[in-house]
């Protein structure tokens, strides 16, 4: 009797054992690390063309499947040059085949500039969920790994000013940051962020000469939209004139009456750009109005809503 009671015991320790042993095997994991790279295709005084790479780096830890990621970049208003700025998926639509292995439904959506044009940004995909993912691997593209994107970044009005390399980086803190999932074996292979900005590198050109703004001449007037808009408080207004004239700016509040006048002098040929500061003026709808009288008779007006909220 006392030989069985100890058979059994032992039977339900053997039970335990491996039960536990399933659990733990379910519920830990090895975290996939990764390098991420943006890596140069061209640049010229106009446009930055550059791939986004991704390459697994513990391959034989663990699978490294790609569930989701946004990429974003801090770059400088040196490197700006005052210019107006585009951000697009360099082979048009994403209809195209703009990778050369990532599923089209992988690929980071909606590129665009922040409202304050600090930095660069493409939205994450939608989760594709376990098994539908993709695996990264380790090698590839002489050592990047695979190319997630393709991206332009263009200067529309004016030149860049330096090299690409020197002013812009991995945008990898604050509340929009470069993020990177995967599926794991956690709680049942749930998607996981696996971010390590430690690991996010750029390969862009360095000791490019700065491209002067006194070298552009823009083909016609012109009077963009504020930045940021909404502002709080301040706010910049970029305007271009092809030929020297005076130019006036105006504010105005909702109700039509003038607070304040923002530029009353005559401007070079050129980019220019005025900073408005709303402190001491209400929340709410405000207008600002451009009048250029240039040489040769040239004129141009122009008029533009902005939001001041506090």
């Amino acid at each position: 009797m006392k030989k069985a009671i100890r058979n059994l015991l032992a039977l339900v320790i053997l039970i335990s054992s491996a039960s536990i042993s399933y659990l733990h095997a379910d519920t830990t994991f090895i975290r996939p690390t990764y390098n991420l790279y943006a890596k140069q295709v061209s640049f010229d005084p106009n446009e930055l063309v550059f791939d986004i790479f991704i390459r697994h780096t513990n391959p034989t830890e663990t699978v490294f499947e790609y569930a989701g990621g946004q990429y974003f970049f801090n770059f400088t208003q040196a490197f700006r040059n005052l210019g107006r700025l585009s951000y697009f998926y360099k082979l048009g639509t994403m209809n195209d085949t703009i990778s050369d292995l990532f599923p089209r439904t992988l690929i980071p959506r909606s590129a665009s500039i922040s409202a304050d044009t600090t930095y660069l940004r493409l939205a994450i995909n939608v989760f594709p969920g376990y098994g539908n993912g993709m695996i990264i691997p380790d090698t590839g593209n002489g050592g990047y790994g695979v190319r997630v994107v393709r991206m332009s970044f263009k200067n529309v009005t004016t030149s860049f000013a330096g090299a690409p390399g020197n002013n812009i980086r991995f945008k990898n803190s604050l509340t929009f940051y470069t993020k990177i999932f995967a599926y794991t074996g956690l709680n049942g292979h749930v998607n996981t962020e696996v971010t390590d900005s430690n690991r996010h590198f750029i390969d862009f050109l360095t000791g490019v000469t700065p491209a002067p703004v006194a070298n552009f001449i823009p083909k016609e007037f012109s009077m963009a939209q504020n930045y940021p808009n909404p502002f709080n408080p301040s706010t910049n207004i970029e305007y271009s004139l092809p030929v020297e004239g005076k130019v006036t700016i105006r504010i105005y509040d909702i109700t039509g009456r003038e607070v304040m006048l923002l530029v009353n002098d005559v401007k070079p040929v050129g980019v220019h750009t005025a900073r408005f500061n709303g402190a001491n003026l209400a929340s709410g709808v405000y207008f600002y109005r451009m009048n250029v009288e240039g040489v040769d008779n040239k004129k141009f007006e122009a008029t533009k809503r902005m939001i001041l909220i506090k």
